[in-house]
């Protein structure tokens, strides 16, 4: 496996990395990563591995305010810097006459859904992992708009962190979690928090517009982001091709519980699935 680092400067000023993976032979279809809330694109080198083994190209980047790539960190004046940044990735790593697939997880899988309901021509197939689709059920209706308020009229104001321990069942991948250097361990500026809101507001009326394949996996046990959001898309999606899994019992990092080889052989299964049978 060729790993290749490159980076670009977004229209929002700042440099973002992204790293290529490249299987040993002709690529058989690329699939972009799209990582999660105050993590780095680093965290899914198995995930990485499994699909360069299988003979796919991959690209993973740390978005802005992420990881490598530049920004303060969490802060984000409008929730389509990120969309605008993945853009870039899928245009540069686009290859001809190959399907790309989108894989998002939690805050990446809310940034890969909006940029599949913009961009539905340049993906052929759709993955969510654990996505922030909608608001947890502890986010009454007044909170969410005092949210916005404060979002901007103080954008940087901290409000909440993540807790490492809903990451996982496994010790070993909540340790790694809290030792990463590259993983954002303070609480979300309010203005990231009010845009996620936002572009979470906005996917029940545009999800009837999402057909390509898609799909749409969840522990059932995660309490960082709302399982109720994944089967919204599933029931709300116009597309024909659509699946559904809800992982009994698994926290909010599917690909990071003790039944990970399960979850990856799904995720895998389905995706060559969709991938033409080379000639």
């Amino acid at each position: 496996m060729a790993q290749v680092e490159h980076e670009f400067i977004g229209r929002h000023g700042e440099r973002i990395v992204f790293d290529v993976f490249e299987p040993a032979d002709t690529p058989r279809a690329v699939v972009v990563i799209a990582h999660g809330m105050g993590e780095h694109g680093g965290r899914y080198r198995h995930v990485v591995e499994m699909f360069t083994d299988a003979g796919y190209l991959v690209a993973v980047p740390d978005h802005l305010g992420h990881g490598r790539s530049g920004g303060r960190r969490m802060q984000v004046s409008r929730f389509e810097d990120y969309t605008d940044d993945l853009h870039r990735v899928i245009g540069e790593v686009r290859v001809g006459g190959i399907p790309l697939f989108l894989v998002g997880h939690s805050m990446g899988g809310c940034i890969a859904l909006d940029y599949a309901l913009d961009h539905p021509d340049r993906l052929d197939g759709l993955v969510l992992s654990g996505a922030a689709v909608m608001p947890g059920d502890d986010l009454p209706g007044p909170l969410i708009a005092v949210s916005k308020l404060v979002g901007k009229i103080a954008p940087g104001l901290p409000t909440m962190a993540l807790d490492a321990g809903s990451i996982s069942r496994d010790p070993a991948v909540i340790a790694a979690y809290e030792a990463d250097p590259m993983v954002y361990r303070g609480k979300i500026p309010a203005r990231l928090g009010a845009e996620m809101i936002s572009t979470m507001q906005s996917f029940p009326a545009r999800l009837p517009s999402l057909r390509m394949p898609v799909l749409v996996m969840h522990g059932s046990e995660d309490t960082l982001t709302n399982p109720e959001g994944s089967r919204l898309v599933e029931r709300l999606a116009s597309s024909a091709d659509k699946t559904l899994v809800i992982w009994e019992g698994l926290r909010h990092e599917i690909f990071n519980e003790p039944e990970k080889g399960e979850v990856l052989g799904t995720l895998l299964r389905w995706i060559e699935g969709h991938t033409p049978t080379q000639r």
